[in-house]
């Protein structure tokens, strides 16, 4: 686990307490001082937290007043979800796995990667090709390791966003790795090692159907992509809001 330096660890707090609503839209934070000894951190540590924040524009300092809270549904961009999901490694942490923000960052993904790919599909070289196969042998070939499994895939993806070679898809991409890698996480943890045997041999399956196609169709293949990403966003909000209707039966 990183250990986190003083100014990381007020960025952390603030955005986990801004993010749950712990503190609101509007509301006024203590002064740098009270933050300061709330946290066991120095006063600079806090100031440097505070501009980093509002350089998100998920604060508002104004000077000889001080520092309120924004909404962040209004005003924040991606960074603020991407420091959320850089905060823990741990997979099971309460706060992170919240079913719904899971849910929305799926439901991206099934909107966006298909995309990714129907661009990428159009430049895919021979070459690029054999590496995609190759990192599809290597997930079927550990099948028993959750972890290494969750890196094929991120590389995958990101093999996929280089191949499009579009600056802003390389740079969204990379931008939310952590929430991608989280997503990953959890889809894998709702399978049995044989769905995801099925799944892994359903993407070289798809792969070497478009390539080995008279005529290729990039949309065609965009479309049953995207329809593999709606099912597998089915199974796993059965297993998120499951989980959570467990946990709140036991209250």
């Amino acid at each position: 686990m990183k250990k986190f330096q003083s100014h990381e660890h007020v960025i952390n707090v603030l955005i986990r307490q801004i993010f749950s609503r712990q503190i609101k839209p509007g509301d006024k934070l203590p002064s740098e001082r009270q933050l300061a000894s709330d946290m066991h951190v120095d006063r600079a540590s806090v100031r440097i937290a505070l501009k980093h924040l509002e350089l998100m524009n998920v604060l508002t300092i104004r000077q000889g007043d001080g520092v309120y809270v924004r909404d962040y549904m209004k005003g924040a961009s991606i960074d603020f979800l991407r420091m959320l999901f850089l905060q823990t490694e741990k997979t099971d942490s309460e706060w992170l796995a919240d079913p719904y923000i899971l849910d929305e960052i799926w439901e991206f993904w099934v909107f966006f990667l298909p995309d990714i790919f129907n661009l990428a599909a159009r430049r895919f070289t021979p070459r690029d090709i054999k590496n995609m196969l190759d990192i599809f042998d290597e997930e079927l070939a550990n099948l028993d390791d959750k972890a290494r499994l969750v890196e094929l895939e991120l590389q995958s993806q990101e093999l996929v966003a280089e191949v499009g070679n579009n600056i802003v898809v390389i740079l969204i991409t990379n931008t939310c790795r952590p929430l991608r890698r989280k997503m990953i996480e959890l889809f894998y943890a709702s399978l049995t090692d044989e769905q995801i045997k099925n799944h892994i041999e359903t993407k070289k399956n798809l792969l070497r159907s478009f390539i080995t196609s008279s005529e290729p169709d990039s949309s065609i293949f965009t479309a049953k992509y995207r329809e593999i990403l709606n099912g597998h966003r089915g199974a796993l909000r059965k297993q998120i809001f499951r989980d959570e209707d467990k946990d709140a039966g036991s209250l």
